[in-house]
């Protein structure tokens, strides 16, 4: 944690503010009213194609470099041009302004898929376009009454919101990775995540974590395999929460039609994860530091699956599923993250061999079981914790 903490305050500053906003939650009543005022174009249908579905990817990037490529050369026009290239300038600058509405509703668009820590960044970068647009509305204004100096001014003002407005969005997809992308392109050209898992290969983080536990570490034998330890725990524990992260952002991204699939995938790996640890790990951390941390993560999963029986009694085609689902997304990423600072580290100083082993074994039924599992998640938690206790 302590390293974690020293890394985000050597950010540079404009990283620094864009995280700031992440956690900023007095942006939640702004994207809440925002979401209800836009939530048509995140709807299926309309949502999909000003996403990119039809693309295989993201539509929006492409869009603002409409605009962006316009005013840029309104700039350069008003700074080497001269008079005789007003004209040409002021043309450049309304055609820019036109080809904003566009730009806009494919951003939107994709702000509606994504979750809320995102979304409050978004409303930033939207925020940041909307006074850049008026600064460029304004300059036009400026040179319809011939006053070309102030028109200029003000373009060059726009020119350095709007920058600040692009930081954002890059921010937003090349750190956060809020894009649409179609799901034969989302794990490159190796094998998606479902399809490793049921190929039961080693593209599987937990089957590959689980798999080199098992190896010995001295000269790479095969034969003579080192008896499991509580770091090996670890590190399978660790694999699987960065495996439960990949599906969770698989179910966000996809389309419509394959959302419902895809968010199966995703519970029916994080019910075999929740009995494990309820039944394997939760019962050793309370021994360790006291009751309070145990019960603390067990009141986290009672509360994710309450929000996960909320998600199927909803239609998860209506806009307000996808801030529910970007609430659970939030809290999800926040119990695996307090997992991994807290809890695990306590169980891998006192966690013995032998259940180590075991912990070990249930965690590689469970993955291997994955996709027979069926139903809502509370079945397939039940089915689960069944198997564990088969197991152990």
């Amino acid at each position: 944690m302590t390293s974690q903490t020293s890394d985000a305050a050597q950010l540079p500053l404009p990283a620094r503010i864009a995280v700031a906003l992440e956690n900023d939650e007095r942006l939640d009543p702004a994207v809440d009213a925002l979401g209800q005022v836009t939530a048509p174009l995140g709807a299926p249908g309309l949502g999909d194609v000003l996403r990119g579905a039809w693309l295989g990817h993201a539509l929006h990037p492409s869009l603002t470099d409409v605009p962006l490529g316009l005013w840029t050369a309104t700039s350069v026009l008003d700074l080497l041009g001269g008079p005789t290239a007003r004209p040409a300038a002021q043309r450049l600058l309304g055609v820019g302004l036109l080809s904003v509405a566009p730009t806009a509703a494919s951003g939107w668009a994709e702000w509606h898929r994504s979750d809320r820590p995102a979304q409050r960044v978004g409303v930033a970068h939207a925020a940041l376009n909307v006074a850049a647009i008026g600064l460029y509305a304004g300059s036009w204004a400026a040179r319809r009454g011939d006053r070309y100096r102030l028109g200029t001014v003000l373009a060059l003002l726009g020119a350095g919101t709007a920058g600040a407005a692009g930081y954002l969005g890059g921010h937003l997809a090349a750190v956060r990775k809020v894009s649409t992308v179609h799901p034969g392109l989302a794990g490159g050209s190796g094998p998606l995540p479902d399809e490793a898992a049921r190929a039961g290969g080693v593209n599987d983080p937990l089957k590959a974590g689980a798999v080199t536990a098992a190896l010995p570490r001295s000269a790479g034998r095969r034969s003579e395999p080192q008896a499991i330890t509580s770091e090996d725990v670890h590190e399978a524990l660790v694999a699987q929460h960065a495996h439960l992260g990949t599906l969770l952002h698989h179910a966000r991204v996809a389309a419509a039609p394959d959302h419902a699939a895809a968010m199966r995938g995703f519970l029916s790996h994080f019910a075999g994860h929740v009995a494990v640890e309820s039944a394997l790990i939760h019962p050793v951390v309370p021994a360790v530091v006291g009751s309070g941390l145990g019960l603390g993560r067990a009141a986290e999963e009672a509360g994710l699956a309450q929000q996960i029986k909320r998600l199927e009694d909803m239609d998860s085609e209506s806009p307000i599923y996808r801030t529910q689902f970007g609430l659970f997304e939030e809290a999800m990423t926040k119990h695996l993250s307090m997992e991994e600072g807290q809890e695990l580290p306590e169980m891998v100083n006192r966690l013995r061999d032998d259940h180590a082993a075991t912990i070990i074994k249930a965690l590689a039924a469970v993955v291997d079981s994955a996709p027979t599992r069926s139903g809502s998640y509370a079945h397939m938690l039940d089915a689960a914790k069944a198997q564990v206790r088969s197991v152990t």
